[in-house]
């Protein structure tokens, strides 16, 4: 359902073309599935959790918030880029179902602000002001969502340096400290 909503949006979908690509019966999609947004809802929410908690383990395990930060950014454009038609859905089409699927999608962002937040302890930070963990998540997401929608999904990853010194404005004021 995702990567087919990610190549042909999800407004364009129809039941027959989504039931050739499965290899499901309309029988059995009836029996899972109450229309096309609860399936759209439910691959979302499968997507999204999986792919926030990639983000969040990876970032556990570094030693600083630098590289906590970069380690989680790095799993989302190494996503974005191998997955693109998938990734499309997860920022884009999501907008276009609404209901359950926006409502998971801003659970999913606000995890990934709170955990910005927790990292906003250092001296000086800009990302003490409330709106900043948003700001960061919502620019990042804003960045992917371009050059996925110009089909750059290759240069996604090239786009990590730019993306760590916007994040790291936030968090010490724009210099970049020596590691």
């Amino acid at each position: 359902m995702l990567e087919l909503s990610g190549q042909v949006g999800f407004r364009a979908i129809d039941l027959e073309a989504l039931l050739v690509r499965s290899g499901a019966s309309a029988e059995q999609f009836d029996s899972w599935f109450a229309d096309l947004e609860e399936c759209f809802t439910r691959a979302y929410e499968f997507e999204a959790d999986a792919l926030c908690d990639a983000m969040l383990g990876e970032s556990r395990g570094a030693r600083d918030w630098r590289e906590g930060t970069e380690a989680a950014l790095t799993v989302l454009l190494r996503f974005a880029a191998a997955r693109p038609d998938v990734a499309r859905a997860l920022v884009r089409e999501v907008h276009v179902v609404g209901g359950e699927a926006l409502a998971k999608h801003e659970e999913v962002l606000q995890r990934l602000a709170s955990a910005i937040a927790g990292q906003c302890d250092l001296p000086g930070s800009e990302a003490a002001l409330p709106w900043a963990p948003s700001f960061i998540v919502g620019a990042v997401e804003g960045v992917v969502s371009g050059h996925l929608d110009r089909g750059e999904e290759a240069e996604l990853l090239a786009t990590a340096p730019e993306l760590m010194d916007l994040i790291e404005t936030f968090f010490v004021g724009g210099e970049r400290n020596a590691e």
